[in-house]
């Protein structure tokens, strides 16, 4: 093993890039990535070789992986392979993904040589690589992470139900890491909830409304503030809007962009508004069957950039997802939010608390989404608190300050 930091030039040159293959977990970090693509940095995107029309968009480089590794959430049949670990297979289905990632990362670190590796929380395996290459590392959180929570709130999803304490977590940990040849934790034990993330750089990405605990943060992590990104070209032309020249109220409802059973909140929206003098797009971003009734206010459609939409809607209803209500803040749009599980009832109980949206029940009934968009539209002190936190929030990183300090990472190891 080399010094730290020793690969790539030490002005970070070369990026290694290795995300979560999801709509929800990408978008986040792209105005990072296209902040360093700015400054000139050769990036390597890292991944299943679906994401090489993305890499393309960004003008970024693209290794794809050799071995088959999937995180495909986007329709029933792979939806909970994410949540199979010990309830069906034991704890090695979930050692056996973490060592394909290490030696995939392992595999583009020998022929890249980055300076630095960029990594998904989600993708355990990078960031264990990168430890036993010495190679500094960033990572990233692009869902809901509770700040005061005691363990590792994915352990408890995915891996083992309610979840251990601390210490069988650091001792599942260990074994984790040295199934892969990495040697014990180091980090303290009031890091537990963070040994996912990189020690040394790591980057709380959505909106900072929605962020919780009121625990002292670890040295190495930072809050942002960063602008949406969507890839753009698909879905919705908004010319095909009823009553565009009329200008009347316009709701966008979008469902989970991870496949769940949740195309009740689009059905029960579009039956909800179908009377009421308001116009409608609905957004289907899994891949559900579109077999609903789209009344003559409304236009349905599949996966459309919710960024191309949200500057011209005038409320959002949503399941309450992390990334969505993230970039319906930044549009200080007001939302109605009917969470249906995962991270969703700790985001609609935020958005409730700021006083920016209304949560109601799931499942939907028609007569309460009716009445809640009512007040989201209606209510001037909703649209008011949600205009207040549009847009970056001070004192919170944004791409330009984010890349800063990765670079100094760099220049530190």
């Amino acid at each position: 093993m080399r010094p730290l930091g020793t690969a790539g030039a030490l002005s970070a040159d070369r990026v290694l890039w290795v995300p979560y293959a999801q709509r929800g977990s990408i978008y986040p970090v792209v105005p990072l990535v296209q902040e360093l693509r700015r400054r000139g940095k050769e990036i390597l995107l890292l991944g299943p070789d679906g994401l090489k029309p993305l890499a393309k968009t960004l003008g970024v480089g693209f290794q794809p992986y050799a071995s088959d590794i999937s995180y495909d959430w986007s329709d029933r049949g792979r939806s909970d392979e994410h949540a199979m670990g010990p309830r069906a297979l034991g704890r090695a289905w979930f050692r056996e993904r973490v060592r394909a990632e290490f030696l995939e990362v392992e595999g583009a670190v020998s022929s890249f040589d980055p300076s630095v590796l960029l990594a998904d929380s989600f993708v355990v395996g990078a960031g264990m690589a990168a430890e036993f290459r010495n190679i500094a590392w960033a990572s990233y959180v692009h869902y809901l992470f509770d700040e005061g929570a005691e363990v590792d709130a994915m352990y408890r999803i995915w891996w083992e139900g309610p979840g251990p304490g601390n210490e069988p977590y650091l001792r599942w940990w260990d074994e984790l890491r040295g199934s892969v040849g990495v040697g014990p934790e180091t980090r303290p034990p009031r890091d537990v909830p963070w040994l996912r993330m990189s020690p040394h750089l790591t980057f709380l990405l959505g909106h900072p409304l929605l962020r919780q605990g009121q625990r002292e943060l670890p040295h190495y992590v930072a809050r942002t503030s960063f602008p949406p990104w969507d890839e753009t070209g698909t879905g919705v032309d908004l010319g095909e809007w009823p009553s565009m020249a009329q200008r009347r109220p316009r709701v966008l409802v979008a469902n989970s962009s991870a496949w769940q059973d949740d195309f009740a909140l689009v059905r029960e929206t579009l039956a909800a508004l179908a009377d009421q003098d308001v116009d409608v797009v609905a957004t289907v971003a899994a891949e559900h069957d579109l077999d609903t009734d789209v009344p003559s206010n409304a236009v349905m459609s599949g996966y459309t950039s919710h960024t191309s939409l949200l500057p011209h809607v005038d409320a959002v209803v949503s399941t309450a997802g992390y990334g969505l209500v993230s970039k319906a803040l930044w549009w200080g749009r007001p939302l109605v939010l009917a969470p249906r599980g995962r991270d969703q009832h700790y985001v609609a109980d935020a958005v409730s608390r700021a006083g920016c949206g209304v949560r109601i029940s799931w499942p939907p009934d028609p007569d309460e989404l009716r009445r809640a968009v009512k007040e989201a539209i209606g209510s001037a002190r909703t649209r008011e608190r949600a205009r207040q936190l549009s847009g970056p929030i001070p004192g919170h990183a944004g791409p330009r300050r984010a890349t800063e300090m990765l670079l100094d990472l760099v220049r530190r190891s």
